[in-house]
């Protein structure tokens, strides 16, 4: 009998996986997608308004960035900030609005906010006790009940 030789593998090219992969084009990286661009309003001519003696602009068109403020301001009830925003003499119209009662603060400056086009509707309700002077208040029945 003939002595057999062993077998040898068959040569591999010795070449890592990744290498043999085939390459594919490069993909570019996207532009971020700015978000705050999505609040932007579109720029339009101010509205003349009057109250009492007042007379302002209301500002519409606005960045992203500015109506995210003007959100923040109203998170934080600071109504003079946000009117400053919105109008031309905010200072001036919070002089006026800020001494009415609630339910004609909250009417007056809803209007302000949807000649802004910032938002439509009603965005403030009348705050129970904003702008009133407590001093006096009676207590309401509930408040004198315990946990217990």
């Amino acid at each position: 009998m003939a002595a057999s030789t062993p077998r040898k593998a068959a040569a591999r090219p010795n070449r890592s996986a990744a290498a043999r992969r085939p390459k594919l084009a490069a993909v570019p990286t996207p532009e971020p997608l700015d978000l705050l661009a999505e609040f932007r309003t579109e720029e339009k001519t101010p509205v003349p308004i009057k109250l009492g003696t007042i007379e302002a602009d209301v500002l519409r068109g606005f960045s992203g960035e500015q109506a995210i403020e003007f959100y923040r301001l109203v998170a934080a009830m600071d109504f003079a900030g946000m009117l400053a925003l919105i109008t031309t003499d905010g200072e001036g119209l919070w002089e006026f609005v800020g001494k009415l009662p609630p339910e004609h603060c909250s009417a007056i400056l809803n209007k302000v906010i949807n000649l802004s086009e910032l938002h439509e509707g009603n965005l403030l309700a009348p705050l129970p006790g904003y702008g009133m002077d407590l001093a006096g208040a009676q207590p309401s029945p509930l408040s004198t009940d315990t946990t217990e």
